[in-house]
């Protein structure tokens, strides 16, 4: 599918729709949310080091005028930008994103067993340059603020939180809450995690709530042992011997016992003999599944380096808690495009099949402009005073 195809899914009137119905221009008749959000889509994917002066250049170049004929021939400083991002309402580029899962989400195939990895990456930034934001105590740490990002991940970022309070700092309260807070319309999905949620309150909600989930546990945690091991030999995966599947109680701090019983598979590494715990509240998969369903936990941080390396995650363009709710829900619409293209055009990896993606969008651009002119050069500059209705 060509990516012409992919944006022909989000139609000018669908993002008027929503403008009308979020109220996002009710205060601004220039820097529309419509016009925002375009920009800030079209600087993600084609600039690799997106900023402020970045989308003023932007926002005069052919190609986005091309992508938005209701642009006239003014200019917009980026001062204008950052203000505009400090103040818009982010629900519109939420309720985008929620869109946009739904109808690129439908064009991709459904896996047969949903699994949705959670994880957090964090942003930090001087505390004199970024407005919101908690702190860690010590050392340098006292002059940074951090920001936590925590995301659902299937095939798509199907959930995201954004964290600046200092409660957050904490795994068993981000990584719960973005769980807990996911409502799958499959009450079969297993949720993912790594040892970042440790409390034996949150796997007994988990479990008295019927949320399936697979994670890890340190091998010296305290248990109490309900049923002999399962294993009669150890079970060999493509990395692993899994030496113990059996079910057991944790303990909490001063020795108390967790209410619902979790099971635990024990294994080694075959490379490093270090030893490795999983637990999970899935009864009915082998050991070996569940450890190989472990494994693609990975995926998640696969799609962070994605988000950091291709789509400048890390980068702050505007530092205001709006602003940056705006860029982390522009980031995900881009994202799910780009994930959408990579499937169904059958490409691997992240970083060549966004350099398609762009290649493609400007053969899309090129064929236009070409069509607009009427072959002839001399019309360029005129185009661009006045873009075509």
């Amino acid at each position: 599918m060509e990516v012409s195809q992919l944006l022909a899914l989000l139609p000018d009137n669908t993002l008027s729709e929503l403008a009308l119905e979020t109220k996002v221009d009710r205060y601004s008749k220039k820097l529309r949310g419509e016009l925002i959000f375009k920009l800030l889509l079209h600087c993600i994917l084609s600039y690799k080091d997106n900023s402020l002066r970045t989308m003023e250049s932007a926002y005069e170049s052919i190609g986005f005028r091309l992508l938005n004929s209701k642009i006239k021939g003014e200019s917009i400083h980026y001062s204008s930008i950052s203000e505009r991002l400090s103040v818009i309402d982010p629900a519109y580029f939420e309720k985008l994103y929620a869109l946009c899962l739904e109808k690129y989400g439908n064009l991709l195939p459904q896996p047969k067993q949903v699994l949705l990895r959670f994880d957090s990456t964090i942003v930090a930034l001087s505390g004199k340059l970024l407005k919101t934001g908690y702190q860690i105590k010590g050392g340098d740490a006292e002059y940074l603020k951090q920001l936590k990002f925590t995301i659902g991940y299937s095939d798509l970022p199907v959930a995201v939180h954004f964290f600046t309070e200092q409660r957050y700092t904490s795994e068993n309260v981000a990584l719960k809450e973005a769980i807990l807070s996911y409502k799958p319309n499959d009450s079969a999905v297993i949720r993912v995690f790594d040892k970042g949620i440790t409390s034996r309150k949150t796997y007994d909600e988990f479990t008295e709530k019927n949320i399936p989930f697979i994670s890890r546990i340190n091998a010296t945690s305290k248990r109490q042992q309900i049923t002999n091991n399962e294993l009669q030999e150890p079970v060999q995966t493509e990395t692993l011997s899994i030496y113990s599947d059996q079910l057991v109680y944790l303990f909490m701090e001063g020795k108390v016992r967790a209410k619902n019983a979790v099971r635990c598979i024990e294994a080694v590494r075959k490379e490093t003999g270090e030893r490795i715990d999983f637990i999970t509240n899935i009864k009915d998969s082998s050991a070996a599944e569940i450890t190989i369903l472990y494994k693609k936990r990975w995926d998640i941080e696969v799609f962070f380096k994605f988000l950091k390396q291709e789509l400048n995650f890390s980068h702050l363009v505007n530092r205001s808690e709006n602003g940056i709710k705006v860029m982390l829900y522009c980031t995900m619409i881009a994202a799910v495009l780009l994930i959408a293209y990579k499937e169904l055009n059958g490409l691997k990896g992240y970083k060549i099949m966004k350099q398609k993606f762009v290649n493609d969008l400007e053969k899309s651009l090129v064929k236009d402009f070409v069509i607009l002119c009427g072959g002839d050069p001399s019309l360029v500059d005129s185009m661009l005073k006045t873009p075509p209705s």
